[in-house]
């Protein structure tokens, strides 16, 4: 039996979020494994009885979310165990969680060199920059509004001042490919989420500033470890 024939026609055409609900059905149904190839897109839009555009878009959010990788002339190959929720939380939050988690785990390696770097080279100006960005951080949060764009900033700041400006880069375009993949109403959009590690930021830019590469790997670690918390008791991920 071909995995495409777990599908069935959905109703409610160019929603995104039913085609993914299908295809991790057909996933689980199939027994479909890491490295397997999903079927192709002209037969999904087929058995699902949706457009391509709408298929594209699924893929393409499951790719932001590292669950595929989608290569020219030969397919979309499974690179991540996909299961359906088990529980209360939807299946969509599950998947978006362990995505995130690959990210920060991606992030964790980056973010530890960088930091360590910026403990060494940064400028008394780049300090101030980053004294400053944190001010920022604090405040918004203080008055309950969102702050991630000064979270941003903050880390922009201390890449900047590692020497390799291609730290923020890197980890800006894979944020913003996990960002477009999330759908309305993620929990990971609520202004509150990652509050438990705002303080710890603090003694990020104190080491830095204090010129100790050590303190702030166990800083940038201390925030990450904190981040990753918060995602595993909002999803249920491993």
């Amino acid at each position: 039996m071909r995995a495409a024939d777990y599908l069935s026609p959905i109703l409610t055409k160019s929603r995104t979020e039913e085609v993914l609900d299908a295809l991790v059905g057909m996933i689980e149904a199939a027994d479909l494994k890491v490295g397997d190839k999903i079927p192709a897109e002209t037969e999904l839009c087929e058995q699902l009885g949706v457009g391509r555009t709408t298929i594209r878009e699924a893929l393409n959010r499951w790719e932001g979310l590292g669950l595929v990788r989608r290569r020219r002339g030969s397919g979309t190959f499974l690179i991540a165990h996909i299961r359906p929720s088990k529980g209360l939380i939807p299946t969509k939050t599950k998947l978006e969680g362990e995505g995130l988690l690959r990210l920060v785990d991606i992030r964790r390696t980056l973010e530890i060199e960088s930091v360590q770097r910026a403990a060494r080279y940064a400028t008394k100006q780049q300090k101030e920059i980053i004294i400053a960005a944190y001010k920022k951080i604090i405040k918004l949060v203080e008055k309950d509004r969102p702050w991630m764009e000064a979270d941003r900033e903050f880390h922009d700041a201390i890449h900047l001042a590692s020497g390799n400006p291609l730290y923020g880069q890197i980890l800006a375009e894979l944020d913003d490919a996990f960002h477009a993949s999330k759908f309305k109403g993620s929990p990971f959009d609520n202004p509150k989420f990652g509050h438990r590690s705002v303080t710890l930021h603090a003694h990020l830019r104190d080491a830095i500033v204090e010129e100790s590469p050590a303190k702030a790997k166990a800083a940038i670690c201390g925030i990450l470890d904190k981040v990753e918390e918060e995602i595993r008791e909002l999803t249920g991920a491993n």
